[in-house]
């Protein structure tokens, strides 16, 4: 790999989240879960075929690696690269951590129109 400062592994975010609390992660994957099933059922209500499996992965991935790294550093950054976010993206998923208690919105996110 090129320019690349630091790497973790996924198994390496998991440790750090399980150091921290042993149930995070389950609680983490069970609120994917039930916003997967949510937006499911508002997919469905809408005509729309159900989101695609992949999500879950993405949306573990996403919220993992920013919750590890809070729990790891102390703090983090959180800057979404659009102004407002789709309802069925997987950068929605991001209220998973405000849900869980980790990631604070007045804290750790930044407004669009400050990046």
């Amino acid at each position: 790999r090129q320019n690349v400062i630091y790497e973790m592994k996924y198994s390496q975010l998991i440790d750090i989240l399980h150091e921290y609390d042993d149930e995070i992660v389950k609680r983490i994957e069970d609120s994917i879960d039930e916003r997967i099933i949510t937006l499911n059922e508002k997919r469905l209500g809408l005509g729309k075929e159900p989101l695609h499996s992949w999500y879950k992965t993405y949306a573990l991935l996403q919220e993992v690696t920013k919750m590890a790294m809070k729990v790891a550093s102390g703090s983090v950054t959180v800057a979404h690269s659009i102004d407002e976010i789709q309802e069925f993206s997987v950068t929605s998923f991001y209220e998973v951590g405000l849900g869980i208690g980790l990631i604070d919105r007045d804290h750790d996110m930044v407004p669009y129109s400050y990046v």
